[in-house]
């Protein structure tokens, strides 16, 4: 499996600091990782990163050792730092951003919009803020995007759901997206999800 990253960009008010006393901002520099999501090995981490799902993500998506490592080399890089794409409505756009910055590591949700500043929401620190509802991420998924399928839009958005209340299908629709991206074991992995992220079905 080989795995690369690119080309490198940047987007407009996402910063970080430069070396070498990091006491200078800089607009951070991110690499492309589109690619990625059409390998078992990245929702393998995306299930036990962000989403928590941390004990049934091995039997849901079973990948040897030498993938993991490889994905996980290239998820952790602290000198490319991957930027998975989501088209949003009309011309926004959500970088998904592992910001791997030495003692200073997490995922960042960059939302970009051409006639607004850049909003970060930083899922460790709760920087920025997130009040997506149940509604906004099926709407969200739906958005219609030539790179991804309905099923990775609505994983990748996920981690972004506060907390709250959830319909009674919502364990069949999460189901139903984890089979999307290739999920076994889903029931297993549905439950850990609405734990790890406390969410409730009525």
């Amino acid at each position: 499996m080989a795995l690369t990253v690119g080309p490198p960009f940047t987007v407009a008010g996402y910063l970080t600091t430069a070396p070498p006393d990091y006491d200078t901002e800089c607009e951070a520099t991110l690499y492309a990782a589109d690619s990625l999501v059409g390998h078992a090995a990245f929702w393998r981490a995306y299930l036990t990163g962000p989403l928590g799902a941390d004990r049934a993500a091995d039997h849901a998506l079973p990948v040897g050792a030498a993938e993991r490592n490889e994905m996980d080399a290239v998820l952790d890089d602290p000198e490319r730092w991957p930027a998975v794409p989501v088209r949003l409505a009309g011309d926004d756009r959500m970088w998904i951003v592992y910001r791997n910055f030495e003692g200073d590591a997490g995922l960042d949700f960059v939302r970009v919009s051409p006639d607004r500043p850049v909003q970060v929401h930083d899922l460790a620190q709760d920087c920025g803020s997130s009040s997506m509802t149940w509604a906004d991420l099926l709407a969200l998924a739906e958005v219609p995007d030539e790179r991804l399928s309905w099923a990775q839009r609505f994983v990748l958005l996920l981690p972004l759901l506060e907390p709250q209340e959830l319909p009674s299908d919502a364990g069949a629709v999460i189901d139903r997206a984890l089979a999307g991206i290739g999920a076994a074991n889903r029931a297993a992995v549905v439950a850990e999800l609405l734990d790890a992220l406390d969410w409730q079905t009525h």
